[in-house]
Protein backbone atom coordinates (compact mmCIF):
# COMPACT_ATOMS: atom_id res chain seq x y z
CA UNK A 1 0.00 0.00 0.00
CA UNK A 2 1.25 3.60 0.18
CA UNK A 3 0.14 7.14 -1.48
CA UNK A 4 -3.38 6.74 -3.12
CA UNK A 5 -3.62 8.20 -6.67
CA UNK A 6 -6.89 9.35 -7.05
CA UNK A 7 -10.04 8.10 -9.43
CA UNK A 8 -10.57 9.67 -12.44
CA UNK A 9 -13.62 11.29 -11.05
CA UNK A 10 -15.02 14.63 -10.75
CA UNK A 11 -15.54 15.71 -7.32
CA UNK A 12 -17.34 19.35 -6.37
CA UNK A 13 -15.08 19.69 -2.99
CA UNK A 14 -17.94 21.05 -0.33
CA UNK A 15 -15.29 21.27 2.96
CA UNK A 16 -16.95 23.29 5.88
CA UNK A 17 -14.24 25.66 6.71
CA UNK A 18 -11.91 26.93 4.46
CA UNK A 19 -8.09 24.79 4.35
CA UNK A 20 -6.87 27.94 5.66
CA UNK A 21 -8.96 27.75 8.95
CA UNK A 22 -8.03 24.02 9.11
CA UNK A 23 -3.97 24.94 9.08
CA UNK A 24 -4.08 27.43 11.58
CA UNK A 25 -5.71 24.79 14.05
CA UNK A 26 -2.92 22.56 12.55
CA UNK A 27 -0.41 25.02 13.67
CA UNK A 28 -1.79 25.11 17.31
CA UNK A 29 -1.96 21.87 17.43
CA UNK A 30 1.67 21.45 16.50
CA UNK A 31 2.68 24.09 19.20
CA UNK A 32 0.86 22.19 21.71
CA UNK A 33 2.30 19.06 20.88
CA UNK A 34 5.80 20.76 21.09
CA UNK A 35 5.38 22.10 24.26
CA UNK A 36 4.22 18.66 25.69
CA UNK A 37 7.63 17.57 24.21
CA UNK A 38 6.02 15.67 21.58
CA UNK A 39 7.23 15.12 17.84
CA UNK A 40 4.20 13.59 16.22
CA UNK A 41 0.61 12.84 16.83
CA UNK A 42 -2.09 10.17 15.70
CA UNK A 43 -5.14 11.30 15.91
CA UNK A 44 -8.15 8.90 15.45
CA UNK A 45 -11.43 10.52 16.37
CA UNK A 46 -13.73 11.23 13.92
CA UNK A 47 -14.10 14.68 15.32
CA UNK A 48 -10.59 15.38 15.64
CA UNK A 49 -10.25 14.27 12.10
CA UNK A 50 -12.81 16.20 10.78
CA UNK A 51 -11.50 19.51 13.22
CA UNK A 52 -8.35 19.10 11.84
CA UNK A 53 -8.17 17.63 8.40
CA UNK A 54 -12.28 18.59 7.50
CA UNK A 55 -12.35 14.45 6.96
CA UNK A 56 -16.11 14.08 7.27
CA UNK A 57 -16.38 10.42 6.60
CA UNK A 58 -19.10 9.16 8.87
CA UNK A 59 -16.83 6.20 9.09
CA UNK A 60 -15.72 5.91 12.72
CA UNK A 61 -16.77 2.10 12.50
CA UNK A 62 -13.41 1.42 10.51
CA UNK A 63 -9.82 2.39 11.46
CA UNK A 64 -8.55 5.69 9.74
CA UNK A 65 -6.19 8.46 11.26
CA UNK A 66 -4.63 11.91 11.34
CA UNK A 67 -1.35 11.88 11.68
CA UNK A 68 1.35 14.92 11.81
CA UNK A 69 4.39 15.75 13.59
CA UNK A 70 6.10 19.30 14.61
CA UNK A 71 8.63 19.11 12.00
CA UNK A 72 7.01 17.59 8.55
CA UNK A 73 5.12 20.08 6.65
CA UNK A 74 1.59 18.09 5.78
CA UNK A 75 0.37 15.88 7.23
CA UNK A 76 -1.10 12.27 6.41
CA UNK A 77 -4.87 11.03 6.34
CA UNK A 78 -5.14 7.22 6.97
CA UNK A 79 -8.45 5.92 5.66
CA UNK A 80 -10.51 2.57 4.27
CA UNK A 81 -10.16 2.82 0.32
CA UNK A 82 -13.74 2.86 -0.04
CA UNK A 83 -14.17 6.13 1.30
CA UNK A 84 -12.11 8.35 -1.01
CA UNK A 85 -14.48 10.40 -2.50
CA UNK A 86 -15.76 10.89 0.56
CA UNK A 87 -12.17 12.16 1.83
CA UNK A 88 -11.46 14.09 -1.88
CA UNK A 89 -15.50 16.10 -1.02
CA UNK A 90 -14.05 17.30 2.13
CA UNK A 91 -10.85 17.21 3.37
CA UNK A 92 -7.92 19.21 2.06
CA UNK A 93 -5.02 16.94 3.10
CA UNK A 94 -2.85 16.05 0.25
CA UNK A 95 -1.02 12.75 1.67
CA UNK A 96 -3.84 10.13 1.51
CA UNK A 97 -3.22 6.64 2.35
CA UNK A 98 -5.73 3.91 2.35
CA UNK A 99 -6.33 0.62 2.84
CA UNK A 100 -8.47 -2.14 1.53
CA UNK A 101 -10.50 -4.42 3.72
CA UNK A 102 -9.39 -7.62 4.97
CA UNK A 103 -6.26 -7.37 2.81
CA UNK A 104 -4.01 -4.72 4.27
CA UNK A 105 -3.11 -3.42 7.75
CA UNK A 106 -4.42 -0.39 8.86
CA UNK A 107 -2.44 -0.34 11.58
CA UNK A 108 0.47 -0.96 10.04
CA UNK A 109 -0.04 2.39 8.12
CA UNK A 110 -1.01 4.70 10.96
CA UNK A 111 2.42 3.48 12.77
CA UNK A 112 4.65 3.79 9.64
CA UNK A 113 3.27 6.98 9.17
CA UNK A 114 3.81 7.89 12.65
CA UNK A 115 7.40 6.98 12.52
CA UNK A 116 8.10 9.19 9.23
CA UNK A 117 6.40 12.30 11.14
CA UNK A 118 8.27 11.56 14.68
CA UNK A 119 11.79 11.04 13.10
CA UNK A 120 13.98 7.95 14.20
CA UNK A 121 14.37 9.36 18.05
CA UNK A 122 10.71 10.71 18.08
CA UNK A 123 8.18 10.73 20.88
CA UNK A 124 4.68 9.80 19.45
CA UNK A 125 1.17 10.88 20.84
CA UNK A 126 -1.86 8.73 20.19
CA UNK A 127 -5.49 9.53 21.27
CA UNK A 128 -5.70 6.38 22.77
CA UNK A 129 -8.92 7.58 24.97
CA UNK A 130 -11.41 7.41 21.79
CA UNK A 131 -14.06 5.17 20.59
CA UNK A 132 -12.76 5.32 17.60
CA UNK A 133 -9.45 3.04 18.74
CA UNK A 134 -10.85 -0.47 19.86
CA UNK A 135 -8.66 -2.20 22.58
CA UNK A 136 -7.44 -4.90 19.57
CA UNK A 137 -5.84 -2.33 17.75
CA UNK A 138 -4.55 0.07 20.32
CA UNK A 139 -2.36 -3.11 21.83
CA UNK A 140 -1.27 -3.86 18.03
CA UNK A 141 -0.22 0.02 17.80
CA UNK A 142 1.38 0.11 21.51
CA UNK A 143 3.13 -3.10 20.11
CA UNK A 144 4.73 -1.41 16.54
CA UNK A 145 5.57 1.99 18.21
CA UNK A 146 6.98 0.70 21.10
CA UNK A 147 7.44 3.02 24.64
CA UNK A 148 7.64 6.25 22.39
CA UNK A 149 4.35 6.83 22.70
CA UNK A 150 1.66 8.20 25.39
CA UNK A 151 -1.83 9.41 25.36
CA UNK A 152 -2.73 12.57 23.78
CA UNK A 153 -6.59 12.81 23.43
CA UNK A 154 -7.15 15.27 26.24
CA UNK A 155 -4.45 17.79 24.38
CA UNK A 156 -6.25 17.08 21.10
CA UNK A 157 -9.49 17.84 22.41
CA UNK A 158 -8.72 20.95 24.43
CA UNK A 159 -7.97 22.55 20.80
CA UNK A 160 -11.62 22.70 20.25
CA UNK A 161 -13.13 24.01 23.16
CA UNK A 162 -12.63 28.08 21.90
CA UNK A 163 -14.69 28.51 18.65
CA UNK A 164 -13.47 30.31 15.87
CA UNK A 165 -16.73 32.96 14.02
CA UNK A 166 -17.71 29.98 11.58
CA UNK A 167 -17.92 27.51 14.37
CA UNK A 168 -20.72 29.86 16.42
CA UNK A 169 -22.35 30.52 13.10
CA UNK A 170 -23.02 26.85 12.59
CA UNK A 171 -23.43 26.20 16.17
CA UNK A 172 -26.26 28.67 16.17
CA UNK A 173 -27.91 26.84 12.96
CA UNK A 174 -28.36 24.02 14.82
CA UNK A 175 -29.76 25.89 17.27
CA UNK A 176 -32.60 26.59 14.97
CA UNK A 177 -33.09 23.58 13.97
CA UNK A 178 -33.07 22.08 17.20
CA UNK A 179 -35.90 24.80 18.17
CA UNK A 180 -37.90 23.59 15.30
CA UNK A 181 -37.75 20.17 16.77
CA UNK A 182 -39.27 21.28 19.77
CA UNK A 183 -41.89 23.26 17.88
CA UNK A 184 -42.76 20.11 15.96
CA UNK A 185 -43.21 18.55 19.69
CA UNK A 186 -45.55 20.52 20.85
CA UNK A 187 -47.74 20.62 17.68
CA UNK A 188 -48.25 16.67 18.00
CA UNK A 189 -48.36 16.25 21.86
CA UNK A 190 -52.32 14.78 21.65
CA UNK A 191 -53.28 11.87 24.05
CA UNK A 192 -52.60 8.32 22.46
CA UNK A 193 -49.88 9.12 20.28
CA UNK A 194 -47.06 6.55 21.08
CA UNK A 195 -43.53 8.01 22.09
CA UNK A 196 -42.50 6.46 19.02
CA UNK A 197 -44.47 9.17 17.42
CA UNK A 198 -43.80 12.33 19.05
CA UNK A 199 -40.23 11.30 18.94
CA UNK A 200 -41.00 11.15 14.80
CA UNK A 201 -42.45 14.35 15.05
CA UNK A 202 -39.21 16.13 16.51
CA UNK A 203 -37.16 14.24 13.92
CA UNK A 204 -38.91 14.95 10.77
CA UNK A 205 -39.26 18.85 12.36
CA UNK A 206 -35.87 18.59 12.85
CA UNK A 207 -35.37 17.79 8.62
CA UNK A 208 -37.32 19.82 7.12
CA UNK A 209 -35.53 22.09 8.87
CA UNK A 210 -32.05 21.22 7.21
CA UNK A 211 -30.74 19.14 10.05
CA UNK A 212 -28.03 15.99 9.83
CA UNK A 213 -28.17 12.90 11.74
CA UNK A 214 -27.20 13.41 15.24
CA UNK A 215 -24.39 11.68 17.40
CA UNK A 216 -26.87 10.05 20.13
CA UNK A 217 -30.05 9.27 19.74
CA UNK A 218 -33.55 11.17 20.13
CA UNK A 219 -34.44 10.34 23.93
CA UNK A 220 -37.94 10.54 24.85
CA UNK A 221 -39.90 9.57 27.37
CA UNK A 222 -43.45 9.57 28.90
CA UNK A 223 -45.68 8.85 32.16
CA UNK A 224 -43.69 7.47 35.11
CA UNK A 225 -40.68 6.35 32.43
CA UNK A 226 -39.64 9.84 32.64
CA UNK A 227 -37.86 9.12 35.93
CA UNK A 228 -35.34 7.50 34.26
CA UNK A 229 -32.21 8.78 32.58
CA UNK A 230 -31.52 8.12 28.62
CA UNK A 231 -35.12 6.51 27.75
CA UNK A 232 -35.54 5.81 23.88
CA UNK A 233 -38.76 6.05 22.99
CA UNK A 234 -41.24 3.03 22.57
CA UNK A 235 -44.69 2.04 22.21
CA UNK A 236 -46.50 3.99 25.16
CA UNK A 237 -49.27 6.16 24.37
CA UNK A 238 -49.14 9.47 26.09
CA UNK A 239 -52.10 10.03 28.35
CA UNK A 240 -54.00 13.51 29.66
CA UNK A 241 -51.96 14.42 32.84
CA UNK A 242 -48.92 13.44 31.81
CA UNK A 243 -45.55 14.73 31.42
CA UNK A 244 -43.10 14.05 28.42
CA UNK A 245 -39.74 14.09 28.91
CA UNK A 246 -37.12 14.54 25.97
CA UNK A 247 -33.16 15.17 25.25
CA UNK A 248 -32.11 15.62 21.15
CA UNK A 249 -29.67 17.54 19.15
CA UNK A 250 -30.18 19.61 16.17
CA UNK A 251 -26.75 19.21 13.81
CA UNK A 252 -25.67 21.68 10.90
CA UNK A 253 -22.22 21.18 9.79
CA UNK A 254 -22.30 18.20 12.41
CA UNK A 255 -22.44 20.66 15.17
CA UNK A 256 -24.64 20.00 17.76
CA UNK A 257 -27.32 22.30 19.54
CA UNK A 258 -28.50 20.17 22.25
CA UNK A 259 -32.06 20.64 23.53
CA UNK A 260 -34.19 19.19 27.14
CA UNK A 261 -37.44 19.65 27.79
CA UNK A 262 -40.36 18.60 29.38
CA UNK A 263 -43.72 19.34 28.76
CA UNK A 264 -47.09 18.45 30.11
CA UNK A 265 -50.41 17.14 28.77
CA UNK A 266 -53.31 18.61 30.29
CA UNK A 267 -52.22 20.49 34.01
CA UNK A 268 -49.63 18.45 35.66
CA UNK A 269 -49.93 17.65 39.82
CA UNK A 270 -49.10 20.24 42.64
CA UNK A 271 -45.78 18.09 43.27
CA UNK A 272 -44.66 18.04 39.64
CA UNK A 273 -45.73 21.82 39.35
CA UNK A 274 -43.66 21.99 42.60
CA UNK A 275 -40.67 20.18 40.95
CA UNK A 276 -40.47 21.94 37.77
CA UNK A 277 -40.17 25.80 39.36
CA UNK A 278 -37.21 23.93 41.49
CA UNK A 279 -35.25 23.22 38.49
CA UNK A 280 -36.00 25.70 36.99
CA UNK A 281 -35.41 28.23 39.55
CA UNK A 282 -31.78 26.08 40.06
CA UNK A 283 -30.92 26.20 35.88
CA UNK A 284 -31.30 30.31 36.37
CA UNK A 285 -29.18 30.75 39.32
CA UNK A 286 -26.41 28.56 37.58
CA UNK A 287 -26.61 30.28 34.43
CA UNK A 288 -25.91 33.61 36.52
CA UNK A 289 -22.52 32.57 37.15
CA UNK A 290 -21.28 31.55 33.88
CA UNK A 291 -19.27 34.19 33.25
CA UNK A 292 -16.04 34.31 31.03
CA UNK A 293 -13.40 34.33 33.93
CA UNK A 294 -15.43 32.22 36.45
CA UNK A 295 -15.25 28.86 37.45
CA UNK A 296 -16.76 26.28 36.43
CA UNK A 297 -17.46 24.88 39.90
CA UNK A 298 -19.17 28.27 40.99
CA UNK A 299 -21.91 28.00 38.11
CA UNK A 300 -22.81 24.18 39.45
CA UNK A 301 -22.37 25.09 43.00
CA UNK A 302 -25.13 27.78 42.35
CA UNK A 303 -27.48 25.92 40.48
CA UNK A 304 -27.05 22.79 43.33
CA UNK A 305 -27.42 25.33 46.07
CA UNK A 306 -30.42 26.59 44.90
CA UNK A 307 -31.83 23.14 45.09
CA UNK A 308 -30.64 22.33 48.21
CA UNK A 309 -32.55 25.76 49.81
CA UNK A 310 -35.54 23.64 48.84
CA UNK A 311 -34.62 20.12 50.33
CA UNK A 312 -33.52 18.50 47.37
CA UNK A 313 -31.38 15.58 46.86
CA UNK A 314 -28.22 17.11 44.51
CA UNK A 315 -26.88 13.29 44.73
CA UNK A 316 -29.75 12.50 42.05
CA UNK A 317 -27.92 14.92 39.72
CA UNK A 318 -25.36 14.07 37.17
CA UNK A 319 -23.60 17.68 36.74
CA UNK A 320 -24.75 20.80 35.52
CA UNK A 321 -23.41 20.72 32.19
CA UNK A 322 -20.71 19.68 29.51
CA UNK A 323 -18.99 20.89 26.24
CA UNK A 324 -20.81 20.01 23.37
CA UNK A 325 -19.42 20.62 19.36
CA UNK A 326 -18.89 18.73 16.47
CA UNK A 327 -19.65 15.42 16.99
CA UNK A 328 -20.11 11.78 15.45
CA UNK A 329 -21.75 8.56 17.30
CA UNK A 330 -21.93 7.21 20.04
CA UNK A 331 -21.31 10.39 21.49
CA UNK A 332 -21.73 14.35 21.27
CA UNK A 333 -19.85 14.97 24.70
CA UNK A 334 -16.94 17.60 24.01
CA UNK A 335 -14.22 17.65 26.63
CA UNK A 336 -15.10 20.26 28.42
CA UNK A 337 -16.92 18.92 32.23
CA UNK A 338 -19.08 21.76 33.65
CA UNK A 339 -18.95 19.88 37.12
CA UNK A 340 -17.57 21.26 40.80
CA UNK A 341 -14.72 19.09 40.43
CA UNK A 342 -13.35 19.82 37.26
CA UNK A 343 -11.16 22.92 38.04
CA UNK A 344 -12.12 24.50 34.67
CA UNK A 345 -12.70 27.83 33.84
CA UNK A 346 -15.52 29.52 31.58
CA UNK A 347 -13.77 30.95 28.17
CA UNK A 348 -15.26 32.98 25.47
CA UNK A 349 -16.61 31.66 22.42
CA UNK A 350 -17.53 27.84 23.82
CA UNK A 351 -20.57 26.07 23.10
CA UNK A 352 -22.64 23.90 25.74
CA UNK A 353 -24.88 22.32 27.22
CA UNK A 354 -26.59 23.71 30.45
CA UNK A 355 -29.34 21.35 32.43
CA UNK A 356 -31.54 20.73 35.54
CA UNK A 357 -33.03 17.25 36.62
CA UNK A 358 -34.95 16.79 39.35
CA UNK A 359 -37.85 13.96 40.24
CA UNK A 360 -41.00 15.15 41.87
CA UNK A 361 -42.66 13.68 44.90
CA UNK A 362 -44.74 11.60 42.78
CA UNK A 363 -42.46 9.86 40.97
CA UNK A 364 -42.15 11.86 37.48
CA UNK A 365 -39.06 12.85 36.02
CA UNK A 366 -38.13 16.71 35.06
CA UNK A 367 -35.37 17.76 33.09
CA UNK A 368 -35.01 21.58 31.80
CA UNK A 369 -31.78 22.82 29.72
CA UNK A 370 -30.79 23.31 26.13
CA UNK A 371 -27.58 24.82 24.11
CA UNK A 372 -25.80 27.62 24.47
CA UNK A 373 -22.84 29.72 23.52
CA UNK A 374 -20.42 32.16 25.70
CA UNK A 375 -19.17 35.28 24.25
CA UNK A 376 -17.62 38.43 25.53
CA UNK A 377 -21.08 39.58 25.24
CA UNK A 378 -22.06 37.10 27.94
CA UNK A 379 -24.52 33.61 27.32
CA UNK A 380 -26.51 33.13 25.31
CA UNK A 381 -29.48 30.13 24.63
CA UNK A 382 -29.76 28.82 21.47
CA UNK A 383 -32.47 26.27 22.12
CA UNK A 384 -34.29 24.89 25.03
CA UNK A 385 -33.21 26.20 27.94
CA UNK A 386 -35.08 28.75 30.23
CA UNK A 387 -38.59 27.97 29.72
CA UNK A 388 -41.86 28.12 31.98
CA UNK A 389 -43.65 25.01 32.28
CA UNK A 390 -45.30 24.32 28.58
CA UNK A 391 -48.70 22.72 28.77
CA UNK A 392 -50.06 21.15 26.08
Amino acid sequence: MGRHTPPPVTIQPDPAFPEAEHRERLARARFAIGQAGLDAVVCVAPEHLYYLAGFDGHTQFSLQAFVFGTKTPEPTLVFRDVDILNARESSWVADMRVYHHGVDDPVALMAEAAREHAGPQGRIGVCYDSYALPGAAALRLVAALGERTTDATKLIESLRIQKSPRELDYIRKAGAIAQAGLAGLRIAMVEGLSELELSGAIESAMRVAGTEYSAMPTWLSTGLRTRGSHRTPTARNLKRGEPVKTEFAGVHRRYHAVTMQTLWLGRPSKEAAEAYDAALEALRAGCEKVRVGNSVAEAEDAAFGAFKQRGFDVGLHARFGYGVSAAYPPSWLEGFDITRESGERFQANTSFVLHTLMPSADGYGILIGGAYVLTEKGLECLSGGDLALAVA
